[in-house]
């Protein structure tokens, strides 16, 4: 992806526009907004758009201390971070101003893309304050999560199907032991944006920001709630497909033991048989020859089969 500015014109046409031409526009009426979209990769586009537009020091440069997790609020412009679900660690830096938005990421985020999809042509974007449009994207970045969750709930219900009806003798403990991590990570990164979701709805924020925004953050964080709990149950999921693995193992020893015990009975049985036909006694039985050596391993093997039928009517095997 490469640096791209975008003209947002309730009253008109969207369209994208050279990002000189966006930063030498004569006036920025009250229902338009530019949105400049940076990647890092173009430090020169993002260092002129920085130095034309008087962005501060401070909302150019990554923090990772608490404070740079919440939204800083300068004198003519907002700034924050959002850290993405799966992709990479390097936040994308959002800069509000009174009339554009600046947001500047490594390699392009494609749910930008699909949000300028969507409202192609004549939107009422422009309409927006660049908050709210900061805001919305915001609300699109949350979906990512819910995303990451499904796809995880998903490979979890494979994985209980095949624990239960044992289609494979691969272990399922590698496959939970990776979800579980990549559902640790996303809750930590997903926790990342608590102070920002918060900070947002701080009295001290709206001298910032329009007051009629507030319902809309109040939604914001409501649908940041969604999906933590969304992440909480994804943990619940993938615990609950250990301990059930964890069950079903347990039962494979169960039915092995078991199959065990009753062979070691069947043996013990035939054991015992021939050991009475081998005392030392002198009856007729024992001077029959091929004969009863037939008749007693016949008898072994009967009771055998017979140990095993009654073991089988009893579910034991």
């Amino acid at each position: 992806m490469s640096s791209a500015a975008f003209f947002y014109d309730a009253e008109g046409s969207d369209r994208p526009i050279q990002i000189d031409e966006a930063l030498h526009l004569d006036q920025v009426r009250q229902h338009q907004l530019v949105w400049f979209d940076l990647d890092t990769a173009d430090g020169d586009v993002v260092a002129r758009v920085y130095d034309e537009l008087a962005v501060p020091t401070g909302a150019t440069q990554a923090q990772h201390t608490r404070a740079g997790r919440g939204v800083a609020v300068y004198e003519s412009l907002i700034n924050f971070r959002l850290v993405r679900a799966c992709v990479g660690d390097d936040p994308i830096n959002f800069i509000v101003g009174e009339h554009w938005l600046i947001t500047v990421s490594t390699g392009g985020v494609s749910y930008f893309e699909e949000f300028r999809e969507r409202d192609r042509g004549e939107s009422l974007l422009g309409g927006l304050s660049p908050l709210a449009l900061a805001g919305s994207l915001m609300d699109w970045h949350l979906e990512e999560f819910h995303q990451e969750v499904e796809a995880i709930q998903q490979r979890l219900d494979e994985l209980d199907s095949e624990i239960l009806h044992q289609r494979t003798r691969k272990s399922p403990l590698v496959d939970l032991t990776r979800l579980r991590r990549r559902t640790a990570r996303l809750r930590a990164r997903l926790d990342w944006h608590r102070p920002l979701v918060h900070g947002m709805l701080r009295p001290d924020f709206y001298p910032a920001a329009n007051e009629d925004q507030r319902d809309f953050f109040h939604t914001l964080e409501a649908h940041f709630n969604r999906a933590q709990e969304a992440l909480d149950r994804a943990r619940e999921l993938v615990v609950g497909s250990f301990e059930l693995y964890a069950t079903r193992t347990a039962q494979n020893t169960n039915d092995l033991v078991r199959a065990l015990t009753i062979v070691t009975v069947a043996i013990g049985l035939s054991a015992a048989v021939a050991g009475v036909f081998g005392m030392n006694f002198d009856i007729p039985f024992f001077h029959t020859g091929a004969v009863g050596f037939v008749i007693v391993t016949t008898a072994m093997i009967l009771t055998a089969l017979a140990l095993f039928w009654f073991a089988r009517v009893r579910d034991w095997l």
